[in-house]
């Protein structure tokens, strides 16, 4: 399961009935409606090939259009109450809020993790020869 599938399932839990995106639409977003994507990656590499990796993502919602403001208002308060971490995975960390001028609201957090290399086809060490006696 991705991230953005995790965000989506905590969202949708959330708001039952929400519609949420994990597309961009060619004809447009419905309204009200969540849509969910990934900002960027930053991976730093550690020792035994592992990798430590923040990922930023973001929720845009866009509003009910007969009441905007007070709609942003509302999801924001069950946003930041209710969206903190993706259950069995990691907690969000650096979460900010923002209510653009274009009546959509920007729910930004990172998820940081270690992760470790996939080495399926690595020839794992099958004997070893040993000089010397053990005391």
């Amino acid at each position: 399961m991705t991230i953005i599938e995790r965000v989506a399932d905590e969202i949708a839990r959330i708001f039952p009935n929400a519609i949420i995106y994990t597309e961009n639409q060619a004809d447009g977003f419905s309204e009200p409606s969540f849509f969910i994507e990934k900002i960027s990656t930053i991976a730093t590499p550690e020792l035994f090939d592992r990798q430590m990796r923040k990922q930023s993502f973001q929720v845009i919602y866009f509003p009910n259009p007969n009441n905007p403001k007070t709609d942003m208002e509302r999801v924001e308060d069950y946003l930041l109450s209710g969206l903190l971490e993706l259950k069995d995975y990691a907690p969000l960390r650096n979460i900010e809020v923002t209510q653009q001028e274009d009546n959509t609201l920007i729910y930004k957090f990172e998820v940081w993790g270690r992760f470790y290399p996939d080495k399926k086809d690595e020839v794992k060490l099958q004997n070893e020869k040993l000089k010397g006696q053990i005391k």
